[in-house]
C-alpha cells in the first residue's frame, strides 16, 4: 500500500512518471527545472513542419501538464514553484506574460478549459491524498467551484471525451485507464497498464488514445472507442516514451532525446524525425498536446538531461549493463553539473529491472547509484535487495548493514526504514 501511494503521489507531484520504490526514498534530487515551450505546426504541399521552438518558462521549478485555452491563444499549465506548491498558471502566447490564476492552500494539477469556460483541475493535499476530491471545477479567476464526480477517486489525469464522457488515469498498483459517464454516473475501467499521462481525443473518431506499457519500454499507443469500449493497437511508440499527441490531420507526435517525431499511422508504423534541436536546454523533449486549431504544438524539456533517462535508455535499446552503466559512470563523471543525477531516478532503473527478474542487471544500476549517492541508506539497502535475489547473501548482508550504519533514525519514515532493513538482514543471515 505505501508503494501504491508513492508512486501515484509522485506522478501527481511531478508530472513526470516514477518508478516503484520497495521502501520510502529520502530522495537527494538536484534542481533540474522543466520548461514548456511552443511550436507552430505548417503544412506545406501536405508535408507537415515544425517551427522553431519558442520557450514559455524561464527555468524555474517544475512547469509541466500544458494545455491550450479553446481559442489557442494561451497555454495552462501546473507548475511547482517555491515551496513545493503545485498552481495553474497561464501564459499569453502574444506577449508572453505569465500570470498565476490559483492561489489555493491544495495543489492543482493538468489545468483543461472546459466548454462553459470553467477550469478543470485535479485539486489534491499531500496530507489528505485519496481521501479528498481528485477532479474539480475552478472558475475562471482561480476559486474552486465544485467536484465533478460524487464521491472522491483516485484520479490522475484526464480528458473530455465528449459532452458527457471523461477519460480518467486512475493510479493503482498500475495505472488503468477508464471512462466516466456523467449521465449514469459510472465510471467502467478499460484497460491496463498505461502511462499516467492524460488521454488524448483521437481526431475524426469518437475514441481517445493512450499508451499502454511494456516493462522493456516496447509501449504501444492504444484507442478505446466511446461507444463500444472495445480498444485496440494505434501504433508503437518511440521505444521507452509514453507522451503522444495528435494533429488535427491525424498525425501522431512524440519527443525523444532533442528531437520531436511524427508518424501517420494511416500510412505506416515508421516514426519520422520532424525536427531536431540544437540549443542545450532541448534535450530531453516531450511532446504533449496540440492545440485545437491543429497550428500549435506544445511540449516541455528539462533544462539538464536525467542521466537515469540516459541510463534506461541504453538498456532499453540492447545495451548490456556493464557498457550501459560505465557510460552514465563516465557522462557523470566528466560534466556532472550539466545533468541531472537524481538517486530516486537511478534506483527506479534498478528496481524496474529487478522485478523482470534481471537481478544481475539490477546490481550494476544500483551499484552505481550506491556510489553516486555513498551518503545513502536506501542506495545501499536497494542494492542489498538486488544482491540477495541474486543469491548472494553475504553481498547483501554487508550491503543492508551499510545501510543501517548511515541511517541516522531521526524521522519516524527513517526508523521504519531501519525497522524494513533489520529484518531483510535477519532473513539473510538466517538464510545463509
Amino acid at each position: 500500500m505505501m508503494r501504491h501511494h508513492l508512486r501515484a503521489a509522485l506522478v501527481l507531484l511531478a508530472a513526470i512518471p516514477a518508478g516503484a520504490f520497495s521502501r520510502p526514498v529520502a530522495a537527494q534530487q538536484e534542481a533540474n527545472p522543466v520548461n514548456l515551450f511552443v511550436a507552430d505546426l505548417r503544412y506545406v504541399h501536405g508535408v507537415l513542419s515544425l517551427g522553431p521552438p519558442r520557450k514559455l518558462t524561464h527555468d524555474v521549478g517544475r512547469n509541466s501538464q500544458p494545455s491550450f485555452t479553446p481559442d489557442g491563444r494561451a497555454v495552462l499549465f501546473a507548475a511547482q514553484r517555491e515551496g513545493g506548491q503545485v498552481d495553474v498558471y497561464r501564459t499569453d502566447l502574444a506577449t508572453g506574460v505569465e500570470t498565476q490564476v490559483t492561489h489555493t492552500a491544495e495543489n492543482e494539477n493538468s489545468p483543461t478549459v472546459q466548454p462553459d469556460g470553467r477550469i478543470m483541475v485535479i485539486r489534491w493535499k499531500p496530507e489528505t491524498l485519496f481521501r479528498e476530491w481528485g477532479p474539480y471545477l475552478y472558475k475562471p479567476d482561480g476559486t474552486a467551484d465544485q467536484p465533478v464526480l460524487p464521491g472522491p477517486d483516485t484520479v490522475g489525469y484526464f480528458a473530455r471525451a465528449d459532452a458527457h464522457t471523461f477519460a480518467f488515469m486512475r493510479p493503482a498498483s498500475r495505472f488503468r485507464v477508464a471512462l466516466w459517464d456523467d449521465r449514469v454516473k459510472t465510471m467502467v475501467d478499460v484497460d491496463s497498464p498505461v502511462a499516467g499521462l492524460p488521454p488524448q481525443r483521437v481526431p475524426g473518431a469518437r475514441a481517445v488514445s493512450y499508451t499502454r506499457t511494456d516493462s522493456a519500454g516496447r509501449n504501444v499507443i492504444r484507442r478505446v472507442e466511446l461507444d463500444s469500449r472495445r480498444t485496440s493497437d494505434v501504433a508503437p511508440t518511440l521505444l521507452g516514451r509514453t507522451s503522444h499527441a495528435w494533429t488535427a490531420r491525424g498525425v501522431l507526435l512524440m519527443g525523444r532525446g532533442n528531437a520531436i517525431y511524427a508518424m501517420d499511422p494511416a500510412r505506416g508504423r515508421t516514426w519520422r524525425r520532424l525536427a531536431a534541436f540544437q540549443r542545450g536546454d532541448l534535450r530531453n523533449v516531450t511532446a504533449y498536446a496540440v492545440s485545437s486549431q491543429g497550428t500549435r504544438l506544445v511540449f516541455y524539456s528539462t533544462l539538464k538531461v536525467p542521466l537515469h533517462v540516459v541510463l534506461r535508455d541504453s538498456l532499453q535499446a540492447g545495451r548490456g549493463a556493464l557498457e550501459a552503466v560505465a557510460l552514465v559512470r563516465r557522462m557523470a563523471s566528466e560534466n556532472r553539473a550539466a545533468y541531472e543525477v537524481s538517486e530516486g531516478g537511478i534506483t527506479s532503473v534498478g528496481t524496474d529491472w529487478l522485478a523482470m527478474g534481471k537481478a544481475a542487471e539490477a546490481v550494476e544500476v544500483l551499484s552505481l547509484a550506491a556510489e553516486l549517492f555513498p551518503r545513502s541508506p536506501d542506495a545501499q539497502a536497494q542494492l542489498a535487495d538486488a544482491y540477495r535475489k541474486l543469491g548472494r547473501n553475504d553481498a547483501a548482508a554487508e550491503h543492508y548493514r551499510r545501510a543501517l550504519a548511515l541511517n541516522p533514525r531521526t524521522t519516524e519514515a527513517e526508523k521504519a526504514a531501519a525497522a524494513q532493513v533489520e529484518k531483510a538482514l535477519a532473513e539473510t543471515v538466517t538464510v545463509h
